[in-house]
């Protein structure tokens, strides 16, 4: 493990770390591994902070599919798909300035079922 990785957040679907050896970004989110430069980084986290979600929820409800947001990548054939809570907890995300080890959650953040007796 390299010792030069710094968390910088994390969420109940991923992590931001950084290296401070390299400057390179992580972004793990769901099953998707994204690796950045800085300037990759802050065009990435731009692109997320003004995409207009709202456009793709009325234009585009697909019942079928579940996520309709779409992000476009450099590889054409390759287009990735989110739905509204995941690019909500994505700008979360990118927004972290610095790694709290403990923070205070709502209660919708424990993925918990309670079962009564």
């Amino acid at each position: 493990m390299c010792n030069y990785i710094k968390t910088i957040g994390k969420v109940k679907s991923g992590e931001l770390t950084v290296c401070t050896n390299c400057d390179h970004y992580h972004l793990t989110f769901n099953n998707i591994f994204f690796e950045f430069t800085k300037k990759e980084y802050i065009q990435f986290k731009r692109y997320i902070f003004l995409l207009d979600t709202e456009y793709w929820n009325e234009n585009y409800p697909c019942p079928r599919v579940k996520k309709n947001i779409p992000v476009p990548t450099l590889q054409e054939n390759l287009i990735l798909l989110f739905n509204q809570q995941e690019i909500e907890e994505l700008k979360k995300l990118l927004n972290m300035t610095f790694y709290q080890k403990y923070q205070q959650i709502s209660l919708e953040e424990i993925d918990y079922n309670f079962i009564q007796n």
